[in-house]
């Protein structure tokens, strides 16, 4: 680059990454000659450089169509709708081992460190907006499927979420996380697990609500919707208010909504306004980790190994579907891949870790983290502020506790809504491809369960893949209700189209009545171009092939003009 001062050159100095020797070099080049030859800089002095200019930069947030205003913001909702967890997590855990006799504050401040520490890390390394924190379904698997199944302490238990995070760390150095990102999960599974996502924080966010209720006959049904009901009401108003928001586009209209609604809640009476607001962290539970299990004559060997294995590949699958969704939501994905998604994984390991000295259980991406993405976190900033505001979380127990959870859950549903586009990228026209989808997106929900999904659709995948062999053609998915367009009663006496439209899968977007008078118009088309066509050239000798590949030329022009159907790639 010359310094010749040109507005190319400035453009490409303002896009320059945000790495030491990009800025070292752009530094040498983002120079102007004056009008008599002298040179000047045009990066401001050292000294005028700002704090703000700093984080942009190093954050890559201007290049990603972001700003801080944004990213803080977008933060603070990340940690609003995760913060449940610090209520929630003390009441599972702390049924693992009632002879432990673990006060719920030490828990909550080992949750609200070890989310810090995981935020932390996936935002200063991995540049991703991801909030981490321990995950629900693992910290119900430690307590009821490790410490009661198995008779094992809670420092025994903890052992195993040490040992599954110090694996978890090896596979990520290693690069097997990415190997089992890009080989094990196809396309269309990606895609489907996004969906499920939305599906099951949907389903918590209307259990929450009270909206849908366990039912002894149908597993679910409709909850109590009566007046006495004020909590239902009080989320169906917040959920109407947030939806107004969001159509209008008002910025931070999530926050807005959970503060609004926490309030409310307070001043009538719904949830029990906060008693004070300071209060010191509780480390009873620091180095409560017990690692006599492991010995092989203490006749827990088996448990512990179990235990952590199953910590481990429940952590695994679920970091590998959720980071593709979330990042694919923020549209971040490089090539369909993940961008550092070895430091992604690096950091759920590295704050399970820490966790298990802490005292909670294994640490994964919140799903939640989508409520930011939405909002439009796009960078690690953000998560560099959920993880600072669950550090402040630690001395703010009081507040946080009295936070309701309908309060949260509204943003869960809304957030299912927008989680639903992916949908239209699976093609549902191949079986191949559709029934793994269609089982990852079910199974997830009816099962409570992200990890049951994955594993579900990951085994039908390779399934299908041995069974049925090569995926089949390509076909564009409709995008309305569908109507096969060629069949017995509907098939052309042209081989060529035969050839073309009849796939084992093949549809148009037409109603069905639409569908027969098109394809009826076409056929009378065709008729007669064969008939003026064969009159005036087949007279003179010309090949056939050709005038049916003339004459399909100009049927597929005419229900291109009728239809606005896309033009047909395969002739």
């Amino acid at each position: 680059m010359q310094a010749d001062g040109s507005k190319s050159n400035l453009r490409q100095l303002d896009n320059t990454p945000g790495t030491p020797e990009a800025y070292l070099e752009a530094g040498k080049n983002d120079q102007q000659s004056k009008g008599n030859g002298e040179v000047i800089s045009k990066r401001p002095s050292q000294e005028g450089a700002t704090w703000s200019t700093s984080l942009e930069r190093f954050f890559l947030v201007n290049e990603r169509g972001s700003c801080l205003q944004t990213e803080v913001r977008s933060g603070f909702i990340n940690w609003m709708t995760m913060s449940y967890i610090l209520v929630v997590n003390p009441v599972i855990l702390g049924s693992a081992d009632p002879a432990s006799h673990i006060s719920a504050e030490t828990i909550m401040t080992a949750t609200a460190v070890s989310a810090a520490v995981g935020s932390f890390v996936v935002g200063l390394f991995g540049n991703a907006p991801l909030g981490l924190m321990p995950g629900m379904g693992l910290n119900a698997y430690f307590s009821f499927g490790i410490c009661r199944a198995f008779n094992v302490t809670f420092g025994q238990a903890m052992s195993c979420c040490f040992v599954s995070g110090a694996a978890l760390l090896l596979l990520a150095v290693l690069g097997v996380c990415q190997w089992i990102v890009t080989t094990v999960l196809s396309e269309h599974l990606k895609k489907a697990i996004t969906v499920a996502i939305g599906v099951f924080q949907a389903l918590i966010g209307f259990q929450v609500m009270g909206l849908v209720v366990a039912s002894p006959n149908t597993l679910v049904t409709l909850g109590d919707v009566t007046w006495s009901n004020k909590q239902l009401y009080l989320a169906l108003a917040g959920f109407c208010l947030i939806s107004a928001m969001l159509v209008s586009r008002l910025h931070g209209a999530l926050l807005v909504g959970i503060f609004l609604m926490s309030a409310l809640a307070w001043v009538t009476g719904l949830a029990a306004a906060p008693e004070g607001i300071f209060s010191l962290p509780s480390y009873d539970a620091l180095f409560m980790i017990d690692f006599s299990g492991w010995d092989p004559g203490s006749g827990k060997l088996h448990a512990m190994v179990l235990g952590s294995l199953v910590l481990l590949f429940v952590a695994l699958f679920d970091l590998a579907g959720v980071q593709y969704g979330l990042m694919g939501i923020a549209g971040l994905l490089e090539g369909g891949h993940v961008p550092r998604s070895q430091s992604i994984f690096s950091s759920a390991a590295v704050s399970t870790m820490c966790g298990a000295i802490l005292g909670t259980s294994p640490v994964i991406i919140a799903n939640e983290s989508s409520a930011g993405i939405i909002e439009g976190a796009r960078t690690g900033l953000s998560a560099v502020v959920v993880s600072a505001l669950f550090i402040a979380s630690a001395f703010l127990t009081p507040v946080l506790s009295s936070i309701p959870r309908v309060a949260t859950s509204v943003p869960l549903v809304l957030i299912g809504a927008f989680m639903m586009a992916p949908c239209r990228g699976i093609d549902w026209d191949n079986l191949r491809a559709a029934i793994p989808s269609f089982l990852t997106i079910t199974v997830v929900p009816f099962t409570y369960s992200i990890h049951n999904g994955i594993i579900a659709g990951i085994l039908m995948d390779a399934f299908l893949m041995i069974s049925a062999g090569k995926e089949e053609r390509d076909v564009k998915p409709a995008n309305s209700p569908r109507q096969p367009l060629l069949n017995e009663a509907t098939r052309t006496t042209s081989p060529v189209l035969d050839r073309l439209l009849c796939t084992p899968h093949a549809t148009m977007a037409y109603q069905t009545e639409k569908a027969m008078d098109e394809v009826e118009q076409a056929q009378q088309l065709l008729d007669r171009l064969r008939h003026r066509d064969g009159s005036e050239q087949m007279s003179c000798g010309t090949n056939k092939d050709k005038v049916e590949d003339g004459l399909l030329a100009a049927l597929e022009a005419y229900l291109a003009s009728q239809s606005g159907m896309t033009h047909l790639d395969h002739l």
